[in-house]
């Protein structure tokens, strides 16, 4: 890409701001910077010379990396015209046909504005329009939860997205009551009450797009927590090639599948990504000639020729009651959600001896420990060593934006104490209107594939230590989580500090 040549007109040049609110920016111009970013960096495209040069009001010229930000968006070079940050807006409003307040601003010591709120709030605004732009906007930017939070002076809005919560907008304390309201009355909540947890659901069709919204409450000293989360079924990756897993980690996972019996286990913490496993592992395996059932809390989605089964405690349906019925209704595949007891468990694992294929998940580390899992739940360790098919640890990391991917300045001390040569390469990202300047797009998975040998069932029958299991894994080719995630930062797929955030890499 060219390299920026600023060309900061005089200050006698103002003048001509003027002659902007008479005359008409033509659309193609508009086009080429969205409301958003323009808002954003305070820009406003005006006309675009022969030599393919944009010239644009800009309210920081000076600012390099804004300067770097807008022709990345753009993809021209820019030629700015030095206005006021109010001008530039009134001009935005005006040209853009958008009336908006000005965005919530964090100023630092220089007197830039760091971060901007994608959404703004109008104190004109009904909380049926507060809800529904709040809504569109995180299914927009494919945020998996909106976090709606009353404190003392306001409610915050945060959206969850590629697993990081951002702050998007707050909205005044006297609006909390009407807003906690109105999504309430949506999700078919009783609005009444106030002093206990609640359940509801939302399904909407988005731009052809089937969204179903999972509504929870929670009371607070200042009023109702509320967090929605977003199943956009058209973005679901049911796909097993798109999960992260190198080529001979996946061929393991895939013999695991397509064997008659056996369980195969997913591990680690809470949104690790499992769910998305097991169902790329189900959808895999689907066929017209099989009997594929599952036992959930909650079905996250709805996967067709599949028959899903929903926990629910208030009717005595908890997961060990739905599979035992469940084994009657003579299964091929089955997919428990979650083992959270030792009924649980048993069953499965009975099951699976039984000659029936089993999915399921449990929370561990790493894969040598979900053996001894198992056992201090109190699963004699035959029956585990005889089941067990293969266990997959697995951690969720963020993608580099590919839009503002850059070399990172890491020192070769902190890459030789991580376990890499000097020679490598690490990069970040800067930050820009792609990925709503986090330097991160998309998610990828971190991978522990552990399958069951001989001498591992050996170990387990003698009620070995993790450890043990983990020594003999190492032996036989085990690649962990740390080293899985140390690849995908030397090949550039994402940064240190992600990698640091999720898995502890230093030695």
């Amino acid at each position: 890409m060219e390299t920026i040549k600023a060309h900061i007109f005089s200050k006698t040049n103002r003048d001509i701001l003027s002659q902007y609110e008479s005359i008409s920016i033509s659309h193609s111009v508009l086009s080429l910077t969205p409301y958003q970013v323009a808002i954003e960096y305070f820009t406003l495209p005006v006309s675009v010379d022969e030599k393919g040069r944009v010239q644009a009001l800009m309210a920081y010229p000076h600012d390099v990396e804004t300067l770097q930000n807008v022709q990345l968006v753009l993809g021209k070079p820019v030629r700015p015209v030095e206005a006021t940050k109010d001008q530039v807006l009134k001009l935005i409003n005006k040209h853009y046909g958008r009336q908006s307040d000005t965005p919530h601003e964090s100023v630092n010591s220089t007197g830039r504005e760091e971060r901007y709120d994608l959404l703004s709030y109008n104190r004109t605004d009904s909380a049926t329009t507060i809800v529904n732009d709040v809504v569109h906007e995180a299914i927009r930017l494919q945020a998996s939860d909106i976090h709606i939070e009353p404190f003392e002076r306001e409610m915050c809005i945060r959206f969850r997205i590629d697993g990081v919560l951002q702050e998007m907008m707050s909205v005044p304390a006297e609006r909390i009551a009407e807003i906690t309201s109105r999504v309430k009355v949506i999700s078919g909540m009783d609005i009444a009450e106030k002093r206990r947890s609640q359940d509801g659901r939302i399904r909407i069709d988005e731009k052809g797009k089937d969204v179903d919204i999972r509504v929870s409450t929670l009371p607070t000293d200042f009023g109702e927590k509320i967090v929605l989360r977003l199943l956009d079924k058209s973005s679901f990756d049911y796909n097993l090639e798109n999960l992260g897993m190198k080529p001979a980690r996946l061929s393991i996972f895939r013999k695991a599948l397509i064997r008659p019996n056996g369980i195969i286990l997913l591990t680690g913490p809470t949104g690790s990504g499992k769910t998305t496993t097991l169902y790329a592992g189900i959808n895999y395996l689907k066929k017209p000639g099989i009997n594929i059932s599952t036992v959930e809390d909650p079905i996250e989605y709805n996967i067709p020729g599949v028959n899903q089964t929903q926990v629910n405690l208030l009717t005595g349906m908890t997961f060990a009651r739905s599979l035992r019925t469940l084994l009657r209704q003579d299964p091929d595949i089955i997919m428990v959600g979650e083992m959270r007891d030792q009924e649980t468990a048993e069953i499965a694992i009975r099951s699976s001896l039984t000659g029936h294929l089993v999915l399921s998940t449990l929370h561990t580390n790493d894969a040598p420990s979900a053996v001894t899992r198992l056992i201090d739940m109190g699963i004699e360790p035959y029956l585990v060593s005889s089941s067990l098919s293969v266990i997959v640890a697995q951690r969720l990391v963020r993608k580099i934006c590919s839009h503002c991917k850059c070399e990172a300045d890491v020192t070769d001390n902190v890459k030789q104490d991580i376990g890499l040569t000097p020679e490598v390469i690490l990069y970040k990202g800067l930050g820009c209107s792609a990925c709503g300047q986090t330097g991160y797009k998309g998610r990828t998975g971190i991978y522990e594939v552990l399958p069951i040998s001989e001498e591992i069932r050996r170990l387990i029958n003698t009620k070995a230590y993790a450890s043990e299991i983990r020594n003999q894994a190492f032996k036989e080719g085990l690649i962990t989580l740390r080293e899985n995630a140390l690849a995908k930062l030397s090949h550039g797929i994402t940064s240190l500090e992600e990698v640091m955030r999720e898995i502890a890499v230093m030695t």
